[in-house]
């Protein structure tokens, strides 16, 4: 195989991994041996070689602090379970922390993925509009989970959001297959498409992304003046739109009057809560019993044992209603706190702080942005306790570190 030669296969195999693990996350192993096998013959053949930075660095820190729960869990299937599941914070720091004889490029992994969110988008679209046009159909059919029949629809908006920012970036960087024609469209698409998503995580995300890009646009195109007015004007034009979009604002509407029930009375707000529940109210609940349980344990319960712990606090909290329904914290940085304490929480938030850091320094927004959707999603979710948000975060983040290290090299 010649030099070219192999750059044209991990370029392709980058592409159908990046394809296929959002189309058919039950085959991610198959996509995993394909990809390793694909390493390896570059290995042999010496047309790659490891080398590792500082984020994929953390992401096997992260791995071992898993690991290391593993001595403290009372259950050691459970704790094998959770090891495997994230195997990737392993997998893609060994396979992708590469330096290549040749520049290769990203192409064929971006179109893969905006192919398979978009392919994904448009089955659960088909498989909701035949559930609304069915005899007794209704708007329920559009929305959340009945929408995104795969994927949660937090990490669909994580993955359509993700795919917008790579359509545009690949149009200013003239990437081939990458034109206007289609890739507005898409835009619209997708902006649209977090509405029915109804993830108020994911929407938060893009209104500020929005706005942010309208401020940006505004200091490089007008004066100062109208600048610092925009900075005023465009977040209320967020706020606005959170209170008059009807799907968005029952939500926001919700959100912001249990915080403020909760501020006033923690203790009576919690132990108050009648199942069934709001999501953000099985959120504000969840978060307390994982802040208790976190206090009792600095250093964490043990890989594979939250669930135990956190029943126990329910139970405390008087809302055992909750345990049957195996929730999880709802919120990352609070599940890696309970499971493996302080030091994994540090782990996290340092590939957040330097995975903003060094896209910052190098101006690599796409790895700004995969950052960011990382941490703001955190806050509500806890998006790396599913294959869906643990391979796609850590393929993109080693992914884009890596270019991003051989870069400053060359």
């Amino acid at each position: 195989m010649t030099e070219k030669g192999f750059i044209n296969l991990f370029e392709k195999t980058l592409g159908v991994f990046a394809f296929g693990f959002v189309l058919l996350p039950k085959l991610v192993p198959l996509f995993f041996i394909l990809l390793i096998s694909v390493v390896v013959i570059g290995f042999i053949k010496k047309e790659l070689f490891f080398q590792i930075n500082l984020l994929s660095g953390l992401s096997l820190l992260f791995y071992l602090c898993y690991l290391v729960g593993l001595f403290f869990t009372h259950d050691s299937n459970l704790g094998v379970f959770e090891l495997e599941k994230k195997l990737s914070f392993v997998i893609f720091p060994l396979i992708l922390s590469l330096k290549l004889k040749k520049t290769w490029s990203l192409n064929m992994t971006f179109i893969g993925f905006i192919l398979g969110t978009f392919i994904v988008s448009i089955y659960g679209i088909w498989i909701a509009l035949d559930c609304f046009l069915q005899p007794g159909g209704t708007k329920a059919c559009l929305l959340t989970s009945a929408i995104s029949p795969i994927h949660h629809p937090t990490y669909l908006s994580a993955y359509v959001f993700l795919s917008i920012a790579i359509a545009y970036h690949g149009w200013r960087e003239k990437m081939a297959y990458f034109s206007l024609y289609w890739i507005i469209p898409f835009i619209i698409f997708g902006i649209v498409l977090h509405g029915f998503l109804l993830s108020l995580s994911g929407i938060l995300f893009l209104f500020i992304a929005l706005i942010l890009i309208l401020i940006i646009w505004t200091k490089k195109k007008f004066s100062k003046i109208v600048f610092y007015t925009s900075i005023c004007i465009f977040p209320l034009f967020g706020f606005i739109a959170l209170n008059t979009i009807p799907q968005i604002h029952g939500e926001w509407e919700n959100a912001t009057l249990y915080a403020k029930e909760y501020i006033d009375n923690p203790e009576s707000f919690v132990s108050k809560r009648n199942y069934p529940m709001s999501g953000t109210e099985v959120r504000i609940v969840m978060w307390t019993a994982s802040y208790h349980t976190f206090c009792a344990h600095p250093f964490g319960v043990g890989t594979g044992n939250v669930d135990e712990y956190l029943s126990k606090e329910l139970v405390k909290l008087k809302q055992e209603e909750l345990i049957h329904h195996n929730y999880n914290p709802h919120n990352q940085f609070l599940q890696t706190a309970v499971e493996i304490g302080f030091f994994g929480l540090l782990v996290l938030f340092s590939i957040v702080f330097f995975g903003l850091y060094y896209g910052f320094k190098y101006r690599n927004w796409l790895l700004i942005i995969i950052i960011g959707s990382l941490f703001f999603n955190c806050l509500f979710e806890s998006m790396l306790q599913r294959q869906s948000g643990i391979v796609f975060y850590c393929f993109w983040i080693c992914l884009f570190s890596t270019r991003l290290y051989n870069a400053q090299k060359e």
